[in-house]
């Protein structure tokens, strides 16, 4: 009987290590993830494109994530920058992961770049708003990823959407009104180049200050029937550029003193107290890096086999109290997309 006790004991002292065996191996090779964010998520993108990641990839016992951000919107000078770069290098270092996923330019600029055509980690870009020449990643066979673009051609359909009250569409002038922030800077080719007829776009202006972003908001109610908002994330207090104005407060004096009809390119806009935003999809980006990431961590394709992608989603952000206060009313459809999103307010 002692011999058999004694059987038991070390079968199951066996299993036991048998068992932390198999668990050790199984954590030493899981793929190892890393998400760099150049932003933070009180951005309303990288916030969206955060929980897209989340829910797929946290819960992933396949794989082991961590995520680092770099905060670059809130702190947009270069030194600040340089030094976000350097930090995101030293996580990439410290975590030795197999795959980086980068969203937006800042991180491709100031950290992972330097990666590409490393052999021992993959490359997923998200949310570059111009192309991957600067970071050379055309010339790369690690990388692959999907590009951030504003919906402009729904934003000019929506233009068209919209009427006052007793049925009158909107005046056909219309300005674009921006920060000069690198993101609005990529944009600018693409917003100049795009067709909004029948609407005429007669004015961009991009500014530093807050002061000249009022004095934009009232030569815009003097001479067109409609503002279009860009990113205002980076508008400071004066031209030193020490001071960044909170964006709540430039949208609550924007949306208080225009004379007329204000929309954004961005969902924040709204968050903020505006009437009405199309922006691009943060999920869709989120979305799309998973599917990229299965398919070259499980089913081992090569990156550059996978070819870059374009978005084709966009999101409808609208505020009710502003939509009446302005008299405009949308066609059912764009309510109900905006509640479905959780997006109406």
């Amino acid at each position: 009987m002692m011999k058999i006790k004694t059987i038991k004991h070390w079968l199951v002292v066996i299993f036991l290590l048998l068992t932390i065996a198999l668990l050790a191996w199984f954590k030493l090779t899981q793929p190892r993830i890393l998400v760099i964010q150049s932003y933070d998520t009180s951005y309303s993108w990288a916030r969206d494109i955060d929980i897209a990641l989340r829910r797929k990839l946290e819960h992933n016992l396949h794989y082991k994530v961590e995520w680092h951000f770099m905060d670059t919107k809130n702190h947009p000078d270069a030194d600040f920058k340089q030094r976000a770069g350097r930090e995101a290098v030293r996580v990439i270092a410290n975590f030795r992961p197999d795959l980086i996923v980068a969203v937006d330019d800042d991180a491709q600029k100031y950290a992972v770049k330097n990666y590409a055509n490393d052999p021992k980690i993959k490359i997923i870009f998200a949310g570059i708003n111009d192309s991957v020449e600067p970071y050379g990643y055309d010339k790369a066979a690690n990388v692959t990823g999907i590009f951030e673009r504003k919906p402009l051609r729904s934003m000019r359909d929506a233009l068209l959407e919209l009427r006052t009250r007793d049925g009158k569409r909107l005046g056909r002038r219309m300005t674009i009104l921006g920060d000069q922030s690198a993101s609005v800077l990529d944009d600018k080719k693409e917003m100049e180049a795009m067709d909004w007829s029948p609407f005429k776009c007669i004015g961009m202006d991009l500014v530093v200050t807050f002061d000249e972003w009022k004095r934009a908001v009232e030569q815009a109610s003097a001479r067109a029937d409609v503002l279009i908002l860009a990113n205002y994330h980076n508008i400071f207090t004066d031209a030193d550029k020490k001071k960044i104005v909170p964006a709540a407060e430039i949208m609550a004096w924007t949306e208080a003193n225009s004379k007329v009809p204000v929309i954004g390119m961005g969902g924040y806009m709204v968050e903020d107290g505006g009437m009405l935003a199309i922006g691009a999809s943060g999920f869709e980006q989120g979305d799309v890096i998973v599917q990229m990431t299965n398919a070259i961590l499980e089913h081992g394709v090569v990156p550059k086999d996978l070819p870059y992608t374009m978005p084709r989603q966009y999101l409808v952000y609208m505020r009710q109290a502003v939509m009446e206060k302005r008299g405009l009313v949308l066609p059912d459809i764009y309510e109900a997309f905006s509640r479905a999103s959780n997006n109406y307010y």
